[in-house]
């Protein structure tokens, strides 16, 4: 790659969640290309204030003596090909690259407003998936100082309306949206896997991100949140409201922070406080069937007398 057209940068940016999400890159790097579920969340208003940057440089990535303190070795994504970084003044997130012979290298700020990712020799579907996935492990903590919050749920948009299932890896969110999709008539998917929420004048809203698990369903759409609902497997069908205490400790482990920021993780607690003050929070044993979702939605939008 030629370094010294490297310098000349060109800005693309993105809307997300009402956040101005900024990539400063090498002209020549087909950005746009890499990351097709990005496509109608981008901005081309140069005016807007930026709020999360990430610099891409194809220079060779720094090689320091002392990487910080390791914090975790442990990636669904990346196996053990991933290390995750502490120091003074910033994270260090490192993967491997493919071909084993050189690594991705990410250096956040400690709140991740800023960041700059080294890419390594690599194909371009690994560096799409990695751009994509760096990008959503800065905006889930850079959010927080934006009274936002990234949560792992599949949402549904039930006339107008969002309900976020929850639940751990296997639980059957993906499973219950479809169920909603099938019998609950007006009822469409707006996220599988990582929708963000966020705390605006309207009340509290959840919105379609570039990030969808394995189903591609990538909307820029805001929707008014209805509620949520912690599912567990069982014999038989069964719905509970969580109430004040029980409501937070049902949807905390949803909510995507890292533990080692302590500012981060304070802002990820009282975001999730002042939502569950305004949003209900069920609790949902259940079989996957046509049942469960129809017991769920009588509770979430009861008929009118």
């Amino acid at each position: 790659m030629n370094t010294t057209k490297a310098l000349d940068l060109s800005q693309t940016r993105y809307r997300i969640a009402e956040l101005l999400l900024e990539f400063n890159h090498p002209e020549e790097f087909p950005l746009t290309q890499l990351l097709p579920s990005f496509r109608d969340f981008q901005c081309l208003d140069s005016t807007v204030k930026t709020d999360i940057v990430i610099h891409i440089s194809l220079e060779a990535a720094p090689n320091p003596e002392d990487m910080g303190m390791l914090r975790t070795d442990e990636s669904i994504a990346w196996g053990d090909r991933f290390r995750f970084y502490e120091k003074e003044d910033s994270f260090i997130t490192t993967i491997v690259n493919e071909q084993g012979n050189a690594s991705w290298y990410l250096r956040s700020e400690r709140n991740f407003a800023q960041s700059t990712l080294y890419i390594p020799p690599s194909s371009a579907e690994e560096q799409g998936a990695v751009i994509t996935w760096m990008a959503m492990m800065i905006f889930g903590q850079a959010s927080l100082l934006h009274d936002t919050i990234m949560i792992h749920a599949s949402v549904v948009n039930h006339q107008g309306k969002g309900v976020a299932f929850l639940g751990k890896s296997g639980t059957g969110k993906s499973t219950h949206s479809r169920l909603w999709l099938q019998h609950i008539p007006n009822t469409t998917l707006l996220n599988d896997d990582n929708p963000a929420i966020r705390i605006g004048p309207e009340g509290i809203s959840i919105y379609g991100t570039p990030w969808s698990g394995k189903t591609p369903c990538y909307k820029n759409e805001r929707l008014p949140l209805q509620g949520f609902v912690r599912l567990q497997q069982a014999p038989s069908n069964e719905f509970e409201w969580q109430e004040g205490f029980k409501g937070f400790i049902a949807v905390l482990p949803s909510c995507t922070s890292i533990r080692w920021n302590k500012d981060l993780f304070s802002n990820m607690n009282t975001i999730l406080e002042q939502v569950i003050a305004q949003v209900p929070v069920g609790y949902l044993k259940c079989l996957p069937n046509r049942e469960a979702a129809e017991l769920c939605q009588s509770f979430l939008f009861p008929q009118k007398q």
